[in-house]
């Protein structure tokens, strides 16, 4: 028999596509933006779909499934988007279109409709799922949780970020998205296992481990980095810290659109665009890494080129920068090997890659803006080696990468053999970052945001480049629902 689940505040779909990942059946969705059921509808077309005002709704009239899923509004307390803010700079750039004011209204689910819902129908289970200060900062969290607890059900809290939460083809967002899930089973029925346990490697161990949440201060709720960090589960090590494998930005960025040469802009970037790049540039200097771009049969992370044999690769090329623009609550720069910054619904990042293009079709070439690239090798046509820094450009040397003698030996590139090397320290390294007008700069585009949120690539989204783009930043992500299901299943079955 399939586990049914009604979805409220169903949004674009990432809960209903990972529960549906998970071998759960999906009744019934609702919402009450229609841009945003209709996205839903396009992909879950056995399911019924109804635009509605939960808050005026008669919990009678909904079909009784065996879970609810609910995602109740968050706006007003979450740091990403509660605080009504003016664009202006750089976000005047943007031309996503227009964006329906269903979007914004105040009649999306609260938690109060959840306790309504569950009155009525009992659910075998019940998720929850909402930012950190829904649990911290909301004073009446305590007397709707006691609620719950009134109507037979035990609960647990956990806290994830989307990052973490993968398994057996349900790879994990490559976003940084701090939530909270209070997943509630009736009493009676087996408490599900939600530890968070991602992969990690421990250094001091030699080995890769299932990591463990550890809490800082007694905390039992809030955020990674912050409220707590992974550990190894050994003794020998004195359970030290980790840094569970995630999966990179570069993953999901569509490397056969670069943008614009910041140079050649018709319209220039906003000063303080351009000084969070050249702060980014020194920061990360692009250098010569190796990203793993493939979905699997990998850990996912960046390393050194020339440290460790190369893995079977994706025709992806995996080298940028995620800059934050507009003056919003983000204001530094990141590199794509990590994974994105939490989605807002509304566009906020802009990739800038490297002074480079290379040409990824089948036997196709790599070639810089100015002239060709040294050889590209390739392996079953799957693989793809880009050189590192050492690159001429019009009528001048290599520009990134210098060896710099200590005696009196002339200054040279590393595309040049060294000088003669004596016995002590002779030569340095620099690596300089390109310049800002060399690079390319296009904001991250709705289907990119969308794939942060780890929903599938043939995904339909409905609706104006402005209002994909805040479906996606407003989703539940699809690897988290798949999680949280799969282990729900399990004592639900």
């Amino acid at each position: 028999m399939s586990i049914t689940f009604t979805d409220l505040f169903c949004g674009a779909g990432g809960s209903s596509t990972g529960l549906v990942e998970a071998g759960f059946e999906l009744v019934l969705a609702i919402n009450h933006w229609r841009t945003a059921l209709e996205t839903h509808a396009a992909n879950h077309r056995l399911a019924d779909h109804l635009l509605a005002d939960i808050s005026n709704f008669d919990m009678r009239r909904l079909p009784r499934t065996k879970v609810l899923w609910a995602s109740p509004i968050c706006t007003e307390i979450s740091p990403a988007g509660g605080r009504r803010r003016i664009p202006h700079g750089q976000l005047s750039l943007l031309e996503d279109g227009p964006v329906s004011p269903e979007a914004f209204v105040r009649t999306r689910v609260t938690a109060t409709d959840v306790i309504r819902a569950v009155e009525v129908h009992r659910y075998d289970a019940v998720v929850v799922e909402n930012v950190t200060e829904f649990v911290t900062d909301w004073e009446l969290f305590e007397w709707w949780l006691s609620g719950m607890t009134l109507l037979g059900y035990n609960h647990q809290i956990i806290s994830a970020s989307s990052a973490h939460l993968s398994g057996p083809g349900n790879p994990a967002a490559p976003q940084w998205r701090d939530r909270i899930y209070v997943v509630f089973t009736r009493k009676g029925i087996p408490l599900p296992d939600l530890r968070i346990t991602p992969r990690a490697h421990c250094f001091d161990c030699g080995v890769d481990v299932d990591a463990v949440q550890s809490w800082r201060n007694g905390r039992t709720v809030g955020k990674y980095k912050a409220q707590y960090d992974y550990r190894c589960p050994h003794t020998a090590c004195r359970h030290a810290i980790v840094e569970p494998y995630v999966r990179p930005a570069a993953d999901i960025i569509d490397w056969s659109n670069l943008g614009t040469r910041i140079g050649e802009r018709d319209r220039p970037l906003a000063d303080k665009t351009m000084e969070r790049i050249r702060r980014g540039l020194e920061l990360f200097p692009v250098d010569p890494a190796v990203l793993t771009l493939n979905h699997g049969g990998h850990d996912g992370r960046a390393f050194a080129a020339g440290a460790v044999p190369m893995p079977v690769r994706c025709a992806k090329q995996g080298e940028g920068l995620l800059v934050p623009v507009g003056g919003t609550w983000a204001d530094t720069a990141a590199t794509t090997a990590d994974p994105m910054r939490t989605r807002m619904t509304r566009e906020t990042e802009a990739l800038v890659a490297p002074p480079f293009v290379v040409d990824m079709r089948r036997n196709g070439t790599a070639r810089s803006l100015d002239e060709p690239l040294t050889t590209v090798a390739t392996a079953r046509h799957h693989g793809l080696t880009v050189p590192g820094l050492a690159r001429r450009i019009k009528g001048g040397e290599p520009r990134h990468t210098l060896v710099i003698p200590y005696r009196r030996a002339a200054v040279t590139t590393a595309e040049r053999p060294f000088h003669t090397l004596s016995t002590k320290d002779s030569a340095a390294l620099v690596a300089a970052a390109p310049a800002v007008e060399d690079c390319y700069f296009r904001m991250l585009q709705p289907h990119e945001q969308a794939a942060a949120q780890r929903f599938p690539h043939e995904y339909i989204v409905k609706g104006t480049k402005g209002e994909r783009t805040k479906q996606a930043g407003n989703a539940v992500s699809v690897n988290a629902a798949s999680f949280i299901g799969g282990r729900l299943s399990k004592v639900l079955s």
